[in-house]
């Protein structure tokens, strides 16, 4: 028997955080504390974001109220499967209890991309190259295509193609506006496109991704295990964005990454505080080969500080926080 809590936070965004689908002021989410008789504490976290298909914040509050208590895992499992986050959150802590907190660490630096939530943000590009990093992500489709355009020649012109360049959709591109970008992104050092088109367009972008030289990422058509393992099944031959705390699963993304190529995987942030990052990053570490850059440079999103994890540009070894951080941080909430 384990002993569940938890508590809801709510961090507020430097500035309102904007993407072709979805505009956010502030980001919520549940942190979750289990405890035994032995002694043992472990933590997790439910960070939802609806537009991915996962539960909405109150369904993930209601489900761990009802958890609230002493329970057996095995007997509560299958009354979480609509409530993915909150899965995740708990195979999480309940997998620090077992290992006794000892979480992985890198055997080498391992790059970090920088998220840029607007490619017109010349200064936020600059502090960044400034800072070392060598990898950044840029949100696209908020604003014409022409504004956008010639802001990332901008940004082509400064990095000079030494800095790998991702750009995002998040899903909100029509089919011609994907079309026009794909053909301008043909001769520009872009690592790839991320989820042109809304989720469901599997085949419309696999077919893109014929058509174009730049690769495609699928992201939010693959947010969960099984979404994943069915576009595997259906061999899509381009990156996988992978959102851990988002999966639905902790052990079981592990298991069905491994039997991947880790070279087509890019694991990427959702937004969480120190708690679910190490719970996302584990993850990489586990299955990932260092290549591919990390997205979790996102930390200048937000208007706090000490409750996300700061990386910088590059994911060092024991930059991991420990279980006495993770204490504080519950006891700061």
């Amino acid at each position: 028997m384990v002993e569940f809590e938890f508590k809801a936070y709510r961090r507020s965004f430097a500035r309102a955080y904007q993407t072709a689908s979805d505009s956010m002021r502030t980001r919520s989410g549940i942190l979750i504390r289990l405890s035994d008789e032995e002694g043992r504490v472990g933590f997790g976290e439910a960070a939802p974001i609806e537009s991915f298909g996962t539960e909405s914040f109150v369904s993930a509050l209601s489900a761990c109220s009802s958890l609230k208590g002493e329970f057996e895992y095995e007997s509560v499992i299958d009354g979480l499967g609509g409530h993915p986050c909150v899965r995740f959150g708990v195979e999480f802590a309940l997998s620090m209890m077992e290992h006794e907190d000892d979480l992985p660490e890198v055997n080498a630096p391992w790059p970090v991309s920088a998220l840029v939530p607007s490619v017109e943000d010349m200064g936020a590009v600059e502090t960044f190259l400034e800072a070392g990093y060598r990898c950044l992500k840029f949100k696209i489709g908020t604003r014409d295509f022409a504004e956008e355009r010639r802001a990332l020649d901008r940004v082509f012109g400064l990095t000079g193609g030494e800095i790998g360049i991702r750009l995002d959709a998040n899903g909100g591109l029509e089919l011609s506006e994907a079309r026009n970008w794909l053909e301008y992104l043909g001769e520009m050092p872009v690592e790839f496109l991320e989820q042109p088109l809304m989720r469901g367009a599997e085949d419309t972008m696999r077919r893109l991704s014929m058509d174009y030289p730049t690769p495609i990422a699928l992201d939010e058509s693959i947010a969960s295990v099984d979404d994943l393992n069915r576009c595997r099944d259906q061999h899509w031959e381009g990156l996988y964005v992978i959102k851990p705390s988002l999966s639905g699963q902790y052990q079981g993304l592990i298991e069905s990454l491994k039997e991947g190529d880790p070279g087509s995987f890019v694991f990427s942030s959702s937004l969480e505080t120190m708690v679910g990052t190490s719970a996302a990053l584990s993850v990489a570490i586990e299955v990932g080969d260092g290549e591919n850059a990390l997205g979790f440079g996102v930390e200048s999103l937000f208007g706090d500080r000490g409750v996300g994890l700061f990386l910088g540009p590059f994911l060092q070894r024991d930059v991991l926080p420990t279980l006495e951080d993770f204490e504080a941080l519950w006891n700061r909430i």
